[in-house]
């Protein structure tokens, strides 16, 4: 009766990886009924769930099924294959994250991460770290997010293809840093980042780092000024005006605007008797408008 349940079992299989391609849908119902049979070895099984994996992701369903078929295979590569078992996590991790299930896809994502089992590119891995980071952030883990952010930036250096991504993740470990505290490694950070997307000629991204340094410089520990905030703003309103002198636009006058009412704010709180301790305006969103 065993036998013939193992034989039952792995005509299953080989009947459901058949359909991976042309019905994926259908492959996992029936990779999941041999599974379900529960007489196939560990690896056979093991197989048999990375393959779900693979139907779950080619049929286009929730990404919460996604997260949980690669969390069950991730446990059945366990004790057979740390490779194998990483990139299970990492897949459920990112689904999760997809999700917007934050503290589930921290939990799956920092298994792999924190172990040398994760053969991914650079460029892929940076992916991940990425995404993690941003999960982290969700959580309020600023400090950890930060160093995942910097270590994505650190894979991508050099890479052509990565350009904006590199200058994206410099600024994100910069919002990151201020969160948690770190606000002279904050500032550093976000006049890298300014400096990334001059070279891309990206201005709108430019100018929300520079004003966000641009206040770090004014509001420096015990009520000191950390650096030159005018210098910083007075080189961005040239900039903004001589790119609207040469291609207008409303995304670009909206930047001017802004950049013109911070600076009058600052000037304010710079020579008032309180300024140290007054609140700074909420900035623009850090990835809105990124594109110019």
């Amino acid at each position: 009766m065993t036998l013939a349940r193992v034989e039952q079992a792995r005509r299953m299989a080989e009947a459901g990886s058949a359909l991976l391609i042309s019905e994926p849908a259908r492959a996992v119902d029936v990779l999941t009924e041999a599974i379900g049979l529960g007489v196939l070895e560990l690896r056979e099984t093991a197989l048999l769930r990375s393959q779900v994996v693979g139907a779950v992701a080619a049929s286009g369903g929730p990404p919460t099924e996604l997260a949980q078929a690669a969390t069950a295979a991730a446990l059945a590569w366990h004790d057979l294959s740390a490779a194998d078992c990483a990139h299970q996590w990492v897949v459920a991790g990112r689904a999760w994250h997809r999700a917007g299930a934050h503290a589930d896809a921290v939990a799956a994502l920092e298994r792999p991460l924190s172990g040398p089992d994760l053969a991914y590119p650079d460029s892929e891995l940076a992916r991940v770290r990425a995404e993690f980071a941003e999960s982290l952030n969700q959580l309020g883990r600023y400090r950890q997010a930060a160093w995942q952010f910097t270590e994505a930036a650190r894979l991508v250096v050099g890479s052509g293809a990565d350009r904006r991504r590199h200058a994206d993740w410099v600024w994100s470990a910069a919002v990151a840093r201020e969160c948690c505290g770190q606000e002279t490694a904050a500032l550093g950070g976000y006049l890298r980042a300014a400096g990334l997307w001059g070279e891309l000629g990206k201005i709108v991204p430019r100018a929300r780092c520079l004003r966000a340094a641009a206040w770090l410089q004014l509001r420096g520990p015990n009520g000191r000024i950390r650096g030159p905030w005018w210098l910083t703003i007075d080189v961005l309103l040239v900039e903004l005006n001589e790119h609207i002198a040469r291609v207008p636009g409303p995304h670009l006058a909206e930047e001017l605007k802004r950049t013109r009412n911070q600076f009058a704010q600052m000037c304010s709180q710079a020579s008032g008797p309180s300024w140290a301790s007054a609140a700074p305006p909420i900035l623009g969103p850090r990835i809105g408008g990124a594109s110019d």
